[in-house]
Order: C-alpha cells, then structure tokens, then sequence
C-alpha cells in the first residue's frame, strides 16, 4: 500500500536514520532572526574559514603530536575502537563465518529496501533474487582467505547487485544498497564471490560488505598487508586529486583520490619518464593494478605538484581542522559517499584522515570509539547541563545525535556553531514559531542551538555524545 501519507511517514522516518532531522511540528519560543538563506543568526562572513581561525588564540597550536595520532590509529584497530583489523581475520574461513559475514552485509545501512527506481514495490520475488545472487548454498565448508586491495574508489554494497532501491521514491538521496566506499589502497580480505561471479564478498576495515570483482587486485597476505603498511609519501589534502593523465596506463589515469588518502612514494630517478611523462614536476607514489588475470601488482602514478597534497599527515592544529573541513563546503550531500561526495561522517571522517586520525565510517560508532575521547549524554544530564558542555565545547569536537554529527567550528557572541553535511536543517520560524525545514543538502555552517531533531527536542536535548577527537 502506498497512500500519501503512507510515503510521508517513510520519508521522514528515513531521514531520522539517516540524518537525525525533523518535520514541521509544533510552535515554541521564537529563535534569533531568521537570513535569507533560511538559516538563523547567520551571515555570509561565516562561510570563509578564516572568520574562523581568526577568532582561535592559537590557531596553530599542534593538538596531538605524530606519536599520539600513530597511537590514536593502532587504538582504532583494538577491540572498542571501531574498525576491522583485516589482518588478524582467519586465514581459513569456515561456512558459518562466511554465512555470518553474508548476513551482516545485508545489514550494513538502515535504509529500508522497499520501493524499486520505478517506484515498485519490493516483494519476496525481488529479495530472493538479490539473497540468491549471493550464492550463500555454494559456500565451502572450509577455504582460505585470500586478500586484496582496492584499486579505485569503489562502491561497497549490502547485496552484490547495481540495482537501485529506495525506502520512499521521494528519497533519491539515500540508495538502499549503499554500504559504503572502498578508497585506493585499502586492503580487504575476500570471503566468497557472488553467484556470476561479478562480485566479491570482501571484510573491509568497516565490516563485511560485496563490491564489483575488477574493483579488487588479489594478492598474497604479504603484498597485501606489506603495500598498506608503508609510510605516506603523499597525503591528499584537498577534496579530491587525480593522478596524471596517462595511456601508457590506463588504469592510474586521472584517478580519483578523496581527502586523506595516504600513498606510498615511488622512488624513481628524476629523469626517467613514469607512464609517459616527466617526474620532476609531479610526485611519484605507488599505486595498486589490477591486472587481466585480477591479480596485484604495485605501479608507479604521477600527482602534480601542484595538487592539494602534503608530505605526509597535516600537523593536527584547530586552524587545519578548520580548512580541511571548509574544503568541503558546498558539496553535495552524498549518503555512503555517494555521488563522488561524503555524508556527515564522512566529511568530518576524511578531515581528520587527513591529520592523521581515524574516524569510524558511521556517526553511531564515532560517537561510541574508545580509540576517542568523548562525554555520554543519558536522560539523566539536564538541558542546562548539555547547554553549557557545547557552549564549552572546542573547535573539532563532534556532536553526536542519532543518525547524525556535527562539528563545532567555534563561537560567536558564546554561542556554538558547526559545520555539517546535511540533507534538511531544521529551525523554529521566529515569525511563527512553527517549525521550518531547511534543504541544505550539502556541507553547510549553521548554529548549534536552534537546531530541532525532531518535533520537540533540538539537537542539543538529543546530543548522545560530544566526540573530543583532539584531546587523550
């Protein structure tokens, strides 16, 4: 059945999931003046990082040193932290382990699978088609693991198919089968593969999870583990990089590389042409290939100079904080980093990657890690008690509400302000008092306190945890 008001309720519950947000609802207390853009207390200025960093006393103070954000990865990988450590998987896998690994893919988002990009309804028929697409009868009592790493940014999906599912037709936004986002290099351990074989059942650091077969390059445990574990040679810093064009090889051309990303270097001599071109105004890293059989091999690739990359990690400052995240101001809402964008854990996941540190792929588990430090909220903690933790609350420190965090970027007149990459901001209308939806959809500065997470709590009342990612 799909009435009207059928579609009203799975959109809204949608975007509780997805992003803590509200519908108009009931009036109350009016809020500071409403701008043009439909955001309250705001002005233009507010865009540019620097109205930022020139209201820090020491913008540049070094926050965590190499030694502690080195520490702050390997606590990521510890039981707590949030992440998968691929290399500590069994080498033989057994049948239960795979069928386990099978089901918890089907679990890797909240969006409901209901309605296809026709608008029709999803049936058992549909389900069974997707489950038998798994080949889960074919699993082997026991086999070995084998390993790979990806070789582009590449989509990880909760059933190895690229049909298009939605919980509501009027929620484009939020695909059912997004589970995630594979970047260049990151190792994976392959499970089982995919009834026509165009899929791999592969354990990520994020958990388990099909992407596409030519996404992966297989190789030995060593090469694998050995290509992940080699220091950063180059450090994307901007939003997103491409390697040097090339047809001597085409698959290291003007490939994508999203903030973060940390690649080996290539020593070559700088007078000796990698893929067709000059080293000596670029920067050479080493990069996975796939090649015809789908085996692993690590080539040499080009990045300009004078692309937005580092050296190595940004040193962990509140002045980076605050660029890396405005980096990304304006970008397209992309649920699972679809649409070659990020969503609210992914923007403030790939600002702090960039300096180093390790941020969980969904706001739940950034706001539960014990690799960071953080503050619970419960029912017992009064409004004026969570009031005056985000008015004390420090530049990168991550609000947490369901489904949904935010990053405050500093203070203005004592009141906190974010950035968050969000689809609606919801406010009260001082005019009315009702409440008014926002569509940002895109990374976006707003105040904290005026935002609703539902029809009566704001996002302050519903905070469950303030992230302090820069502090031990």
């Amino acid at each position: 059945m799909h009435t009207k008001a059928a579609h009203n309720a799975a959109r809204h519950l949608l975007a509780a999931i997805a992003c803590g947000l509200a519908v108009p609802g009931a009036a109350a207390a009016a809020q500071p003046a409403m701008s043009k853009a439909g955001i309250p207390a705001f002005d233009e200025a507010m865009l540019a990082p620097d109205y930022w960093i020139g209201r820090l006393p020491a913008p540049d103070a070094v926050l965590l040193d190499a030694p502690a954000t080195a520490a702050q990865r390997v606590a990521a990988y510890a039981p707590g932290g949030g992440f998968v450590d691929v290399r500590k998987l069994p080498a033989t896998l057994t049948r239960d382990q795979v069928l386990d690994w099978i089901r918890g893919a089907e679990q890797q988002t909240p969006v409901k699978l209901a309605v296809d990009d026709a608008g029709h309804p999803v049936g058992p028929d549909t389900l069974q088609v997707l489950r038998d697409a798994t080949a889960a009868g074919q699993v082997a009592a026991t086999a070995p693991a084998r390993y790979g790493l990806a070789v582009r940014r590449a989509a990880l999906r909760t059933y190895p198919s690229d049909r298009v599912f939605y919980a509501s037709l009027d929620q484009p936004d939020f695909e059912s089968l997004t589970a995630g986002t594979l970047f260049p290099g990151e190792p994976v351990l392959v499970a089982h593969m995919s009834a026509d074989g165009r899929w791999l059942l592969a354990v990520t650091t994020q958990g388990p999870a099909w992407v596409r077969a030519d996404d992966i390059a297989i190789g030995t445990a060593d090469a694998v583990f050995g290509y992940a574990a080699l220091p950063p040679g180059r450090v994307v810093t901007g939003d997103h990089v491409v390697t040097v064009h090339t047809r001597e090889l085409p698959a290291l051309s003007q490939l994508d590389l999203d903030m973060g990303v940390a690649l080996p270097r290539a020593d070559v001599p700088p007078d000796e042409p990698v893929n067709g071109a000059s080293p000596y105004a670029s920067w050479p890293v080493r990069l996975p290939v796939r090649q015809a059989d789908g085996s692993l091999a690590i080539r040499p690739a080009l990045i300009r100079r004078s692309a937005d990359t580092a050296p190595g990690y940004l040193p962990l400052t509140r002045a980076n904080i605050i660029r890396q995240s405005f980096k990304l101001l304006g970008e397209r809402y992309g649920w699972g980093h679809q649409f070659d964008a990020r969503d609210c854990s992914g923007l403030v996941a790939e600002t702090y990657r960039s300096m180093g540190l390790l941020l969980q792929h969904s706001s739940g588990l950034q706001g539960t890690s014990t690799a960071l430090k953080h503050r619970v909220f419960t029912a017992a903690d009064t409004h004026a008690a969570r009031v005056k933790a985000v008015r004390e609350a420090e530049v990168g420190d991550l609000v947490v509400v369901p489904g949904h965090v935010l990053m405050i970027i500093g203070h203005v007149n004592g009141e906190p302000y974010v950035i968050q990459d969000v689809p609606y901001a919801v406010f009260k209308d001082p005019a009315t008092g009702a409440l008014r939806r926002t569509k940002l959809n895109q990374v976006s500065v707003t105040p904290l306190l005026p935002l609703y997470a539902d029809d009566e709590k704001t996002y302050v009342d519903a905070m469950t945890s303030l992230v302090q990612p820069t502090r031990r």
